[in-house]
């Protein structure tokens, strides 16, 4: 018996497939996930004894098949210019005019789809007019007929939930006969490429930022977490994660990890595997002291030699010079405020009253970037610090004063600490720290922060207007602007005084 397995792909070229994992992968791995799928499901297909047909699309005429994979006298043909049904109901037609008795055609991006799968599907067409596999998202990845039958594929909408279950209701109001296969996997989303590198069926989404995602695993007994950047400019920043939160398993106050992968089949992508921690985010004003005891115990913990992890050996420097470096963008602005200039450069004048040379006094593992959603909180069991993002050894008054500093809380609360919270709250964590706090430099670290709250939002402001990224956050977007009014500026004078 003649038969065909046709296999429906796009070139796998640089921006030209998996358009929902853009915001999820850059576009070297995006591309080099469709390539290696493609690659997979020829090498099954080439298991079976059938003829192989390539159906191919893509924006570039530059490149061909040919290009990417070593093809051995199969067919390959372009696809017609047309919807995804009359694409499929057009090659299988083609391939049964050419003689083919038995007909399978598939995608290029399925996870799982095997050799045996495929000789199923053959044997299954002996007793079926329409033989299909469904895929987990309520689509199919795989369909085979022996005679053409064009009215399947003429659903109202492809790449819904509903795919699989028009393609019974039609077979059912013709009166054929369907076999349903298997149920195979392909990869769209981010959730599925997730499901794929951990092999867990359960994962979901859970949350992404700027820089990282997160997605929850195990029916919720683990976190999946996968860097998407790096505000430290590190080449390999979830390995850096991962050595924070190891070096900081001691203090029982952060995630435990489970291991750190590399994916070496589909995207070279490193991620992340720790415990899920139940809580809700810190109160300002209910769990300021649980907050310093948390912070106590992440500070005590000792600081090994060979870390791995960055050092600011002279941390104000550093700061003063990062200020300095965000502040030109806003300088530099030919639509800046002359009186916010003036009134940003008065603040950094202030702070060169202080020494800027000071070296690492007590050094431990802090945070760097505390704020309310980094802790959970739990009333009748223990709380956590989460969010290890940007770990260096640095000074515990620079985490308490970015915790403390009104550029934090004001961020997404209207909370600001009066003297009274804030000697309350470095009483609660002189109590469990080891070392007490320096006040005179928690004092100088408090200002800095400040201003490195406002220098950063003058300089995501002049970008927010150049790059028109109002759409993507304007919630942001205002907090940048009230931190630049006169009002906010005088607050903050009055705060250094």
């Amino acid at each position: 018996m003649k038969r065909a397995i046709i296999i429906f792909t796009r070139l796998p070229l640089l921006g030209e497939t998996k358009s929902r994992l853009r915001d999820f992968l850059p576009p070297l791995k995006i591309q080099a996930l469709s390539y290696r799928l493609l690659c997979q499901n020829v090498k099954e297909a080439k298991r079976v004894k059938a003829d192989r047909i390539f159906w191919v699309t893509s924006q570039s005429k530059a490149y061909q098949l040919k290009d990417f994979l070593p093809l051995d006298q199969e067919k390959v043909y372009e696809q017609i210019d047309a919807g995804l049904g009359d694409r499929m109901a057009f090659a299988i037609g083609k391939a049964l005019e050419d003689g083919y008795e038995q007909v399978l055609l598939i995608g290029s991006d399925l996870a799982d789809l095997t050799a045996e799968l495929m000789e199923e599907a053959f044997t299954a067409l002996t007793k079926n007019d329409v033989v299909i596999s469904p895929t987990a998202d309520g689509g199919y990845g795989l369909i085979g007929m022996s005679s053409l039958y064009p009215e399947i594929f003429a659903l109202k909408h492809y790449g819904g939930e509903t795919v699989y279950q028009q393609v019974l209701k039609k077979a059912s109001d013709l009166s054929l006969e369907l076999g349903s296969i298997g149920l195979i996997h392909d990869v769209d989303t981010k959730e599925d490429l997730v499901r794929l590198l951990t092999n867990d069926p359960t994962a979901t989404f859970l949350a992404q930022g700027e820089y990282n995602a997160n997605f929850v695993l195990d029916k919720g007994r683990k976190i999946f977490r996968v860097a998407l950047g790096s505000q430290m400019h590190l080449d390999h920043q979830i390995a850096y994660e991962y050595q924070a939160l190891k070096l900081l398993e001691p203090s029982l106050v952060t995630p435990r990890v489970e291991g750190l992968y590399h994916d070496l089949n589909y995207t070279d992508l490193d991620y992340l595997i720790e415990e899920f921690l139940p809580g809700r985010p810190l109160d300002y004003q209910k769990d300021s002291l649980k907050a310093a005891h948390l912070l106590a115990k992440v500070h005590n913990v000792p600081v090994p030699k060979g870390h791995g992890l960055l050092e600011a050996k002279e941390p104000f420097a550093v700061m003063y010079d990062e200020f300095l470096t965000m502040f030109q963008h806003y300088q530099d602005w030919t639509g800046k405020d002359k009186k916010v200039e003036a009134r940003i450069k008065a603040l950094l004048e202030q702070l060169q009253n202080y020494d800027m040379n000071i070296g690492l006094k007590n050094p431990c593992i802090i945070n760097t970037e505390l704020n309310a959603g980094n802790f959970l909180i739990n009333e009748d069991g223990p709380s956590y610090i989460i969010d290890w993002e940007k770990p260096i050894i640095g000074e515990r008054e620079q985490d308490l004063a970015h915790f403390l500093a009104p550029t934090t809380t004001l961020w997404k609360t209207d909370y600001l600490y009066d003297k009274e919270a804030i000697e309350e709250f470095l009483e609660a964590y002189n109590a469990v720290s080891q070392i007490p706090v320096d006040r005179r430099k928690l004092e100088q670290y408090l200002k800095f922060t400040c201003l490195r709250g406002i220098t950063w939002c003058a300089m995501a402001y002049v970008q927010y207007q150049e790059a028109e990224k109002l759409g993507l956050n304007e919630e942001s977007f205002k907090v940048i602007s009230s931190y630049l009014t006169d009002d906010f500026l005088k607050m903050i004078e009055h705060y250094f005084k």
